[in-house]
């Protein structure tokens, strides 16, 4: 008997009224996809079906009860429906609850499955928070999610786009309670999970530059007393803990001294300071790693695109590359 290697990749639909359905479509059209995993999609086999007509795809759907079904041929899609959606509510480019409700649902699956050791890792479309938040949930995006759910006490997001790895101290807060939260113990711990988890995915000694928060890495207190009071501070205990931490480093330059491979990941502040250069160095190709968690789960980056849903012209080139690094992080590779 011949056992087939390939790992079993948990895929979700995100939110139905967005680009999620069409970019799972257009990346399963890919051989290469196959050719490395057997994809398991957690969505609503109507919502598929349709997609898959509208570009004029060969694609054949294959109902799954169970990832113990799963075969991962090319050109069928294995997919599990839970049957919690009506396709004639779903308007693309609309805020749904019903969209949202279905999305978390499947989340919740592929969490479950990834649990049970059924799938070896979990990759997600995009959800729409506005919607899910509308739909009663009170976490704000996927991550907050899967650590509720899994029960993980330090988690973060970090985004890679080739040689750009970007962890983030927190995420979806104001600018104004982002800053209330660099503090050295949250930055400490963010140190040593970005530690841990890199050196996990194969990097042995991760080189981690930490950014400042204020321009210049507060040109010696003048322009903000954060690096001296909390950042430099939580960079000299880790090293005193034996982690490679660096800096602060000014954040309008620490990014592209990445990108020339000086460091093998950047801890931003908050959201935008590192989302901003992931996006501007290759957005199309970035995708979304979760630390913390107690399985892999990867992410494109971006979001439901409502404005381009239900015209294919949606680019599933995230949505690939974020399966691609699951797959390598089965294996314990991060590169």
């Amino acid at each position: 008997m011949i056992v087939d290697k390939r790992p079993i990749i948990a895929v979700t639909m995100g939110d139905a009224a967005g680009v999620g359905p069409e970019i799972i479509v257009k990346a399963l059209r890919l051989k290469e996809i196959y050719d490395v995993c057997r994809p398991l999609v957690l969505a609503d086999a109507a919502i598929i079906s349709d997609v898959i007509k509208s570009l004029n795809s060969t694609l054949k759907l294959r109902r799954v009860r169970s990832a113990n079904e799963v075969k991962g041929e090319f050109g069928t899609v294995d997919i599990i429906d839970l049957n919690n959606l009506d396709k004639k509510e779903v308007v693309p480019g609309q805020i749904c609850i019903a969209c949202a409700r279905a999305a978390m649902e499947y989340i919740a699956e592929a969490a479950e499955l990834a649990q049970q050791g059924k799938v070896k890792a979990v990759v997600t479309a995009p959800i729409n928070k506005e919607a899910i938040i509308q739909a009663g949930y009170g976490d704000v995006g996927h991550l907050e999610f899967f650590a509720r759910i899994a029960h993980a006490a330090e988690y973060a997001t970090m985004l890679v786009s080739g040689p750009l790895r970007v962890v983030h101290l927190t995420t979806h807060y104001s600018l104004k309670e982002a800053c209330e939260r660099v503090r050295k113990e949250k930055i400490l711990s963010k140190l040593r999970l970005t530690h841990d988890s890199l050196q996990r995915w194969g990097i042995n000694y991760p080189r981690i530059a930490v950014a400042a928060l204020n321009p210049h890495a507060g040109e010696g207190g003048l322009l903000g007393s954060e690096e001296i009071e909390q950042i430099q501070p939580a960079v000299k205990e880790a090293q005193e803990s034996g982690i490679n931490a660096l800096g602060p480093f000014p954040a309008d330059s620490v990014f592209t001294r990445a990108i020339g491979g000086e460091f093998d990941v950047v801890l931003a502040m908050y959201h935008d300071q590192g989302h901003i250069p992931i996006k501007v160095y290759g957005f199309e190709r970035s995708i979304s790693v979760a630390l913390g968690l107690p399985f892999i789960r990867t992410s494109v980056d971006h979001g439901t695109a409502f404005d381009i849903a239900g015209k294919g012209i949606a680019s599933s080139q995230s949505l690939e590359e974020a399966i691609k690094v699951a797959v390598r992080l089965t294996e314990g590779k991060l590169v």
